[in-house]
């Protein structure tokens, strides 16, 4: 885009079984929908993307740290991503995050605590630090949701002083905030306008595209207010159909960037071309 370069890093994938993740309609329904799309119904693939953003006007950028090493070995492979594309953890500048939950925070840091990015600029919607760091609403939640909040404070905590939040808004050149509340309370895409082009990176609009772009009203365990993310969910295909938006997402299949087409009551997301760049 111009002279912002976006790059698509896998940091992996995993497979929980449909009822462990589907909420909000039939699991019957989402896997007739996942069969129709020659996906596995019983163990979907929920794949998870990272973007590294580069421009000769800043240090790169990284929108989401991946899970780190929190999930065994099908997940944390951004590091690895980075080192083959010549990144060193030191070499980036900033990092965008569009929430909290441990795939996309975790791999600030090691297992030791020690964080893994020694000149990043955290940049967080304040809702969602709120949300997750206060202490409060970690104290109230029910005793399995609690490592959500113990993650996020470990992932955070070494990098308290050099932290800004973030609303809606630029906070990058050619970048802007985009608040996409419901999956968690501050959950927040990414829009690049670069050289003519528009990116919104969505984060975490849909987990399982065969899913719910056919059915937006689809949510999944993650949600933290799940009425509010279908809605969410819903006015962002709508509007990215409407004006033939590039998007990408984390969680969008591999590598992450489509387009998004209006089909029947709901929506179909439509891979966009691999595009490789050789520098």
């Amino acid at each position: 885009m111009g002279d912002v370069l976006v790059t698509a890093i896998s940091d992996g994938y995993f497979e929980p079984t449909m009822m462990e993740v589907v909420r909000r309609i039939p699991v019957e329904r989402a896997e007739a929908l996942q069969r129709e799309a020659f996906r596995s119904a019983e163990r979907p693939r929920i794949n998870h993307v990272m973007y590294l953003v580069r421009s000769p006007r800043y240090a790169p950028i990284l929108i989401d740290a991946g899970m780190g090493d929190a999930w065994g070995p099908t997940m944390g492979t951004t590091p690895a991503a980075l080192r083959a594309l010549s990144i060193t953890s030191a070499d980036i500048g900033t990092i965008l995050l569009t929430h909290l939950h441990l795939d996309h925070a975790a791999g600030l840091t090691n297992e030791a605590g020690v964080p893994l990015y020694p000149n990043a600029e955290i940049v967080v919607a304040e809702d969602e630090a709120r949300f997750w760091l206060d202490g409060s609403a970690g104290s109230r939640a029910p005793e399995d949701q609690r490592m959500w909040f113990d993650g996020a404070r470990r992932a955070m905590h070494p990098y308290r002083d050099r932290t800004r939040f973030a609303g809606g808004g630029e906070v990058m050149p050619d970048i802007h905030a985009v608040p996409l509340p419901g999956h968690t309370p501050g959950h927040t895409g990414y829009r690049l306008e670069a050289g003519g082009r528009s990116l919104l990176i969505w984060g975490d609009i849909v987990h399982l595209p065969q899913v719910q772009a056919p059915e937006p009203d689809a949510g999944v365990v993650f949600d933290v207010d799940g009425d509010q993310a279908a809605d969410t969910r819903r006015r962002m295909l709508d509007a990215a159909a409407a004006d033939r938006l590039l998007v990408a997402g984390m969680h969008v299949e591999f590598p992450g960037f489509a387009r998004v087409a209006r089909h029947g009551h709901g929506y179909r997301i439509v891979p966009e071309l691999w595009a490789a760049f050789q520098d």
